[in-house]
């Protein structure tokens, strides 16, 4: 079983360099207290917390370097100072890295409005068989303070590939074996299993301890109280082993290496990457239900949440072995962002639905940009993945709209079926709106912030799943989207006529 986790306040970086914890500082302070008082030989460091991760000192790296990742990043108001290790042969990793950093700073200005400074640190976890483990630690400063956050990316010498660190793992199913050991942890400790799901950004600093227990780090604020800092759980190797790819095997391997020296004795020849699959966690299972052939399928769409019932929205799906598509503003991702990951990981779809949720139509080319900027940001945050379909607040597109997604390589997603929740409707009037109105291969309008469409889901889904219907996501249904384009049905005719009208009839 997992042992308990643990949870500690995010240490302090070195401008620069790679980080020496506050412990680590701490250690070396009573170190020169006890040899001052009792001579050097009787110096003994304590051994490590089983939530420390194995570190390599640069000293063991020769001609290691901190590379400045942070130029040209900030601005009106917004600074950022960040370094990326930068090893001899080695710099498809520096490249790697530096692109991490420029897109962390963008998202986080972008997503937080208070955002003041990054800074991003590094340490290497592990130099050894062919692979080096690096940390990266970013302190964001912000309206709720300093806080941290961790990231750990695995580096093959010989074909020059930077691994995510769900990579570690065999495949989905292994992450969702991790993920049930980490919330049987979490349980006995600071964090909140409630806050877990299989996801690929929540499990994206993965590393070993010294014993060779696989430690799973979590960002301030993600599965406990922003103040209480880092939120570690520890696997023990005996559960962790049976879950490891083979790149996993070899980082836990080389985790376990004894101090020596490392280095890389030639570039990765230019053609040794191949085409790899995608990291766990990091896209839903494909579906495809062929719909309006074979099929005759559903897509329920949620608009404005996530919201406090949102997760009974996930829950009863769940239940049906349905899937939907939640188009998202801003303001919503920031008051639940741990629903955005949970409905990603559970496969259903995510769309932009608007920073401000404001009209779109009429708006200028740069605020719309905004808009769509701000929640891209969130929802990649939260998820680590972009989103191709946005929803234009109450429906309402024009030229311009329709322009900047396709900047964002967005399809315009409307509505054939509008079930009146968001008017106040009670709960058997939207039953009813949604029965009556949805034609086969349906495009439903429904609001996961409304309680009486909370209500009335199960009903909903009751009904289509008698009818044989197959309820599916937005892409599932239409089958391929262009960004910008406007799809309010997916039969070719009526969606014609409906864009003609501006709305269905």
């Amino acid at each position: 079983m997992p042992s308990l986790p643990h949870g500690s306040p995010a240490p302090v970086p070195q401008p620069g360099r790679p980080r020496r914890t506050a412990r680590a500082a701490a250690v070396l302070a009573a170190g020169a207290l006890l040899a001052a008082a009792v001579g050097c030989g009787s110096l003994k460091p304590p051994d490590p917390a089983p939530t420390d991760t194995t570190r390599v000192a640069d000293g063991n790296v020769p001609g290691i370097d901190a590379r400045s990742a942070g130029a040209g990043l900030g601005g009106a108001g917004f600074t950022v100072r960040a370094s990326v290790p930068d090893i001899p042969n080695a710099a498809p990793l520096a490249d790697h890295l530096a692109g991490v950093v420029r897109q962390e700073a963008a998202d986080f200005r972008a997503a937080v409005d208070s955002a003041t400074r990054l800074e991003v640190d590094w340490e290497l976890t592990a130099a050894g068989r062919g692979l080096v483990g690096v940390r990266l630690v970013r302190t964001e400063h912000d309206h709720r303070g300093v806080h941290d956050s961790y990231a750990t990316y695995w580096y093959d010498t010989a074909t020059g590939r930077t691994a995510y660190s769900t990579e570690l793992l065999a495949g989905d199913a292994e992450l969702r074996r991790l993920d049930r050991l980490v919330a049987a942890a979490l349980g006995k400790g600071p964090g909140d299993p409630g806050a877990l799901h299989p996801g690929f950004r929540l499990y994206d600093s993965l590393a070993f301890n010294h014993d060779g227990d696989l430690v799973v780090e979590f960002d301030a604020g993600r599965v406990a109280p922003l103040e209480r800092g880092r939120v570690a759980a520890v696997v023990a190797a005996e559960d962790a082993r049976p879950l490891l790819s083979d790149l996993g095997r070899r980082a836990r391997a080389a985790s376990a290496l004894a101090p020596h020296a490392f280095e890389i004795a030639e570039p990765p020849a230019r053609d040794a990457a191949s085409e790899v699959p995608p990291a766990p966690g990091s896209r839903p299972p494909a579906q495809d239900h062929d719909c309006g052939a074979t099929v005759t399928c559903v897509a329920l769409t949620f608009d404005d949440g996530p919201d406090k019932r949102t997760p009974e929205v996930l829950d009863l799906l769940a239940e049906y072995g349905a899937k939907a598509t939640f188009f998202m503003p801003g303001h919503s991702i920031r008051n639940e962002p741990a629903t955005v990951g949970r409905a990603f990981a559970e496969g259903h779809q995510l769309g932009n639905h608007g920073d401000t949720h404001e009209t779109f139509a009429g708006g200028d080319f740069d605020r719309l940009d905004a808009e769509l900027t701000a929640v891209d940001a969130l929802i990649r945050r939260e998820t680590g993945t972009e989103v191709d379909v946005m929803r234009p607040p109450f429906g309402l597109t024009d030229p311009t709209v329709a322009e900047v997604a396709r900047e964002h390589g967005q399809a315009q997603v409307i509505w054939d079926t509008d079930t009146e929740d968001w008017t106040g409707r009670d709960t058997e009037q939207i039953v009813a709106n949604t029965i009556a109105r949805t034609p086969p291969n349906g495009l439903v309008l429904l609001h996961d912030t409304e309680d009486a469409t909370v209500e009335a889901l199960p009903e909903i889904l009751e009904y289509f799943t008698a009818q044989g219907y197959a309820l599916v996501t937005v892409a599932d249904l239409l089958e391929g989207t262009e960004p910008g384009e406007v799809y309010y049905s997916a039969d070719p005719a009526a969606n014609a006529v409906c864009a003609q009208l501006a709305g269905c009839p």
